[in-house]
């Protein structure tokens, strides 16, 4: 890890922020799920893959980012 390649507080900020949305949006899954919003097998699928990947993507993301560039 080098000092000169450090991420700015900003950066850092917007990557939580993020995480947080992605992660606000798996919890909100299965509501969608029983209110009835995805009404198609297709929409069903493609919505919870999208979410929960993403967050997994953007987890390991972040992770691996901070181990690199440091906090």
């Amino acid at each position: 890890m080098s000092l000169k390649n450090k991420k700015s507080k900003f950066l850092r900020i917007l990557d939580i922020v993020g995480l947080a949305v992605a992660f606000n949006f798996c919890i909100a899954y299965p509501k969608w799920l029983t209110e009835g919003y995805l009404d198609s097998w297709y929409l069903k699928i493609a919505v919870g893959t999208a979410v929960y990947g993403g967050f997994i993507a953007a987890l390991v993301w972040v992770i691996k980012d901070v181990k690199r560039r440091g906090w």
